[in-house]
């Protein structure tokens, strides 16, 4: 039977239940857009703090040359050296040598690690009191590294990485090593590498082939170490050739003649495209047998004189602007500091540069007027 009432009428669909709106993230203080917040503090300027001039820091070194021409005994005469004979080269020069193990012969690294432990050990003590690290020699080190990669990597040698592979993984260890060395020269340690060299015939181009002078290490490592160092020399015997007269047999040989000289060579040229220096240094060095390194002192030091000038210069010509010319009179500093050119004269007469450096960015910051002494 048909319904009455409401079973004939339309129902009414339900109301749709709407998804909670979910509550505001809060940002994080200092935040863009957050609230109750000040936006963040620009960062100080460091502009007056800049400074000019050369300055007086140890340098990297690396000297190679022909066996027996004297390399170690260079590096021996350098300031205050302590060796790592990874060679094993210098038992009959005074010089120290640190001690990888408690023996005989216990002066010569067995492995790479040997090396890196020795380099922590002069990083975590500043104290030592020596101011020149000398590595010798180069390419003994980078048969260590060899040996270290392949063992870690479970390989035969260098050549199972397969083609070129294996000196790419042995630049990355060379990478880190002069990292650590760089801490050294930041703590006042010079460096210097000592490396043996080999003729490598060049292919000329653009005429006959000649002979090269090269280190004997593999170029990827060398040119990593190369680019690092901020003196690269060559040392060899000052000497040539001279034909020999006679009949036409004998006028195609040559016999050749030295001076007993031994000539650092710091500039490069097409026998020796690895030399360079940046310190005011001839091309050409003579290296006297009693201290060879007397002209490499002489330059830092000429170069350190020139910074302490330079320096002075700069903070008298800079008192002058604070003061107006009148020397007279007493100024306050940009720290608070009142002081006269008098004081100032004084304190530049017995300091080094990294001191005058720090007075004359002081000098550079202070606007004060020139007030007179009450």
């Amino acid at each position: 039977m048909p319904r009455e009432g409401n079973d004939c009428m339309a129902t009414t669909p339900p109301t749709p239940r709407l998804a909670p709106v979910p509550a505001p993230v809060p940002r994080p203080a200092g935040a863009p857009g957050a609230t109750g917040t000040t936006a963040p503090a620009k960062p100080k300027s460091r502009l007056g703090a800049i400074q000019r001039g050369r300055l007086r820091v140890p340098l990297r070194h690396l000297f190679y040359g022909p066996c027996g021409v004297g390399k170690t005994s260079l590096g021996a005469d350098a300031p205050n050296p302590l060796f790592l004979d990874v060679e094993g080269g210098s038992p009959q020069i005074d010089v120290a040598r640190y001690p990888f193990r408690d023996e005989p012969g216990g002066h010569v690294p067995r492995v790479y690690e040997d090396v890196t432990a020795a380099v922590d050990d002069l990083i975590a003590n500043p104290g030592h009191g020596y101011e020149s690290l000398v590595i010798d020699t180069a390419d003994a080190l980078e048969s260590l590294i060899h040996e270290f990669i392949c063992r870690r990597d479970g390989k035969a040698n260098v050549e199972a990485y397969g083609y070129g592979k294996g000196y790419k993984v042995a630049v990355v260890e060379i990478r880190a090593l002069l990292g650590k060395l760089d801490q050294l020269i930041n703590r006042g340690m010079a460096i210097i590498f000592l490396a043996h060299s080999d003729e490598k015939t060049f292919k000329n181009p653009r005429g006959p082939d000649y002979d090269r002078y090269r280190p004997e290490v593999n170029e990827l490592a060398w040119g990593k170490i190369a680019a690092w160092c901020d003196v690269l020399g060559f040392i060899d015997f000052e000497g040539g050739g001279a034909a020999l007269k006679g009949d036409e047999s004998q006028a195609k040989r040559a016999r050749g003649w030295s001076t007993g000289r031994r000539i650092i060579q710091l500039a490069p040229d097409a026998q020796v495209p690895d030399a360079k220096c940046r310190l005011s240094l001839p091309a050409d060095l003579d290296l006297g047998l009693e201290h060879p390194w007397a002209p490499f002192a002489a330059a830092q030091l000429s170069a350190g004189d020139a910074t302490v000038a330079t320096l002075t210069t700069d903070i008298v010509a800079e008192v002058d602007r604070i003061t107006g010319g009148d020397r007279e009179v007493e100024f306050v500093t940009a720290a608070g500091t009142k002081t006269s050119f008098a004081a100032i004269q004084d304190l530049t007469a017995k300091s080094d540069a990294s001191v005058l450096a720090r007075v004359l960015a002081g000098l550079k910051a202070t606007t004060s007027l020139v007030t007179q002494e009450s």
